[in-house]
């Protein structure tokens, strides 16, 4: 009889759980093609596996071998402040669309680094020699979070959720803000008059009037597209904490723990491919340095708005490393239902009396810039002013000319008829234009009182409240705030919150979300730039606009900054981009 070698299970275990362990993962790869879908399965290996019987006979085994889990790679970024809402139709704020970037995804997004508009959700595009018909080619095998199919149906509906007031998904309490700004209104008054669904892939829109930044619009976090089965389920709940947000993006919604973190986990069906890494938390730290301690301390591996002696340090640490971009302006507003503030010689003195080189150097360093203007250096359109002095002596002698030779204390309110001191309204949170809002408030504040103008400094509540207060123009006095580009073109910066016109000849009314504020000419001049697709044309027009809130003194611009993402150095592939849409999916934490 032949002789066989006894061969056990236990050795075909080991062996097999020693090749599984050697056996070395595959590296995720971002490819620009739908995916195929990848299930894990458990892995089944059959071993044959031969006995000494009184009968010659070979017995099959089955033995199951599950693979050991990987332990999760999460990725941590540190904030200053909370979202505050995750339905980007309706924020406004840079916080919340650092969430949403990552869970839903436009038409069309920008190049790393950059601002030009390329595909997205959209494949590409066609456009009528006269710039009013827009045919959008839209990414064929995508899929919502919630297992429901990507298509021009579903565009469509959030187009005109937005656009249309009677659209039974646009609900009364909530404000469609960038909408009504960037395609100029809603229902009659949008340059949009049509959105078709020609098939299931593919878009038609058409327009009134050429709009120039369209695709740069349609690039736009907050024109992104949410699933059209989670709006219709949630209502009005859709994008709070409760519920989150649904998308096509790189990441799912998990969880929204308010004032603490928001956490999202990797798409693994994402059609560009799974992210590098498995979770995002977004970790809220108010304070400044205790965000840089927690970067230090290996709690967070990423962070922005940092102090000044905080930038220094890492820049000197081997163990941190700094990215910075930035599309910004921080400005110093004027509430015009403040009778005094209607004197441009008030308003003239308010500039004089501010030194915002100081505020450079004490919270800004090399990364701050002072503004003359509101639209970035690096953008097109931007005359060169000159700038504002800073001079108190100037500040005290405009002052007496307006008739306060002892310098301004109180004032009257024009909606009560109440005359009480002149408020200053500082920022609740940090941001990536005012790094340190309450001391940069503190700082204007004292400079203020050194030319005779006096302020009571003011808190106005959470994020959430100031945003609300500004909107409905209840921040009676002077108010700090801030813009970051969303798409690189002047019409975001300036016809969002100068113009808004949707036809010539339309009268400009006073805004309260702008301290009504209104100047008829600015906003005829960006109507007009906003419908001219020429760009060579374009430029003139937001240069004039410039120039006449210039004159007017429409407010202080105050700085732009250059916004410092500081990282723990074993964090690679975080892409920053100027404006503000981030990109976490290719993140990689180095062991």
């Amino acid at each position: 009889m032949k002789a066989y070698r006894i061969l056990s299970v236990l050795s075909v275990l080991v062996i097999a759980s020693l090749l599984l362990t050697a056996c070395p993962q595959p590296t995720p790869q971002v490819i620009e093609v739908p995916k195929e879908v990848v299930v894990e399965k458990k892995v089944v290996e059959t071993v044959e596996v031969v006995k000494e019987v009184p009968v010659e006979k070979i017995v099959k085994e089955t033995v199951v071998v599950t693979p050991t889990p990987l332990p999760e790679e999460v990725f941590i970024f540190g904030r200053g402040g909370d979202s505050v809402q995750l339905d980007p139709a309706v924020v406004t704020d840079g916080e919340s669309f650092r969430v949403t970037g990552q869970i839903l995804e436009p038409l069309f997004q920008y190049e790393d680094g950059g601002t030009r508009p390329i595909p997205a959700l959209a494949t590409g595009y066609e456009a009528s020699p006269d710039g009013r018909e827009w045919t959008i080619f839209l990414r064929p095998g995508v899929w919502f979070h919630d297992g429901t199919p990507f298509n021009a149906e579903a565009v469509k509906l959030n187009f005109e959720r937005q656009w249309k007031t009677d659209h039974p998904l646009h609900f009364p309490e909530q404000v469609y803000e960038y909408w009504e700004y960037m395609f100029n209104g809603f229902d009659e008054d949008c340059l949009i008059t049509s959105i078709d669904v020609v098939d299931d892939l593919t878009l038609r829109i058409t327009l009134r009037e050429p709009l120039a930044p369209l695709l740069a619009n349609l690039a736009m976090d907050m024109f992104a597209i949410s699933s059209p089965a989670a709006l219709e389920k949630y209502g009005p709940d859709y994008g709070t904490p409760a519920v989150g947000a649904v998308g096509t993006g790189p990441f799912k919604f998990v969880e929204w723990v308010e004032d603490d973190h928001i956490t999202v986990e990797a798409n693994k069906d994402y059609w560009g491919g799974p992210p590098t890494i498995d979770k995002i938390i977004w970790r809220v730290i108010p304070d400044d340095s205790a965000r840089y301690l927690a970067l230090k301390a290996g709690e967070i591996h990423a962070m922005e708005q940092a102090g000044i002696e905080d930038i220094r340090d890492c820049e000197a640490d081997p163990n941190c490393y700094i990215q910075a971009t930035g599309l910004n302006t921080a400005y110093l507003a004027f509430n015009y239902h403040i009778k005094e503030f209607q004197d441009p010689r008030v308003r003239e003195a308010v500039f004089h009396a501010i030194d915002r080189h100081a505020l450079k150097d004490a919270f800004y360093g090399e990364y701050g810039e002072v503004a003359s203007t509101f639209l970035h250096p690096s953008m097109w359109g931007r005359p060169k002013l000159e700038d504002w002095t800073y001079d108190p002596d100037l500040s005290r002698q405009l002052l007496a000319e307006a008739g306060f030779p002892d310098g301004l204390k109180e004032v009257t309110n024009l909606d009560t008829g109440e005359v009480r001191p002149l408020k200053f309204y500082y920022m609740p949170v940090t941001r990536f234009y005012y790094p340190s809002p309450k001391e940069i408030g503190e700082a204007m504040a004292a400079d203020l009182a050194k030319a005779g103008i006096v302020t009571e400094l003011v808190l106005e509540g959470d994020w959430p409240t100031y945003l609300a207060a500004r909107r409905e123009g209840r921040l009676y006095g002077l108010y700090m705030l801030g813009w970051g580009g969303d798409n690189g073109d002047p019409d975001n910066f300036l016809n969002y919150f100068f113009g808004g016109l949707s036809r010539p000849g339309q009268i400009k009314e006073p805004d309260p979300r702008e301290g009504y504020y209104a100047n008829q000419k600015v906003a005829e001049l960006l109507y007009q730039a906003a419908t001219e697709p020429d760009q060579a044309k374009r430029a003139p027009l937001y240069e004039e606009v410039e120039r006449l809130l210039h004159e007017d003194r429409a407010r202080l611009w105050v700085m732009h900054n250059n916004t410092p993402r500081l990282f723990n150095a074993r964090v690679t592939g975080f892409v920053v981009q100027p404006v503000g849409a981030d990109k976490y999916e290719r993140v990689v934490i180095k062991d």
